[in-house]
């Protein structure tokens, strides 16, 4: 595979992910479990996509 393309498909597998974590917060906080550690390691995974999302964004190599 070539390079860009191997870097698109690592940016899908993160944005997905990032997706992925935002519903399941979404049931913990709804079950009441928003201090559970589950939630935080959660919550943590959750903003250290954030911040990658942020630096691909500031480089416009995302367009959302």
């Amino acid at each position: 595979m070539e390079k860009l393309e191997r870097f698109e498909r690592a940016l899908d597998d993160i944005l997905s992910e990032y997706e992925k974590l935002g519903k399941e917060l979404a049931i913990l906080r709804n079950e009441g479990k928003s201090k559970t550690t589950k939630f935080r390691e959660l919550l943590s995974k959750k903003l250290v996509y954030s911040m990658i999302i942020t630096i691909f964004k500031r480089y416009d190599l995302i367009d959302k």
